[in-house]
């Protein structure tokens, strides 16, 4: 239960859930009367057997009986030691989060910008390039404002941003009325 401390906490974005305990069904806690069974290393399955067969021969080696797949129609289930199927699966979340392809920001500017402002966006297009983030870049128009205009701010972008993303020779596209360019960030 969480306290007047911790929601405060939460509020200001320092309380962090604690991630969720891998929950899986191990030895006595199979459900299931039979599964079919996999060892550990081994490149032959053991075949479907007793659930209390399958976990007779698993403490006889001193390894646990884990089930892997429990909506199979016989549930699987594997013959290793419990320690080394949460370190797998760990191990993959963390491989499944550095493989994660990087998000695509989005920066908008309006024809009419002041050189300030211009150039605090242009920092933070900087900063996402830098975490190789693709950055799409939206010219909005205000009123009556001229394709010309809109253009010249793209070219002002682009002499300013030069040498810090991947060069390409797509020209920036009409989406409705807006005008937008992806930069992309440099290969390393």
């Amino acid at each position: 239960m969480l306290t007047c401390l911790d929601i405060r906490k939460f509020r200001r974005g320092g309380y962090k859930q604690p991630e969720p305990q891998i929950r899986v069904n191990k030895n006595h806690y199979i459900q299931a009367e039979r599964v079919f069974v996999l060892r550990d290393g081994a490149e032959e399955p053991l075949g479907e057997m007793d659930t209390k067969e399958a976990v007779r021969l698993a403490l006889e080696d001193g390894l646990d009986l884990i089930e892997i797949s429990p909506k199979a129609n016989p549930p699987v289930a594997k013959i290793m030691s419990f320690s080394k199927y949460k370190y797998e699966i760990t191990k993959k979340k963390r491989d499944a989060k550095k493989n994660k392809s990087a998000e695509q920001k989005e920066m908008w500017f309006k024809v009419h910008i002041e050189e300030g402002d211009l150039n605090h966006k242009l920092k933070k297009v900087t900063e996402f390039l830098e975490k190789r983030h693709p950055v799409k870049i939206q010219i909005r128009p205000v009123g009556r404002t001229q394709n010309e205009q809109m253009n010249d701010l793209i070219q002002r972008i682009l002499t300013k941003m030069e040498g810090k993303f991947e060069p390409n020779d797509d020209p920036p596209k009409r989406e409705g009325r807006n005008l937008s360019l992806i930069l992309r960030p440099k290969k390393s």
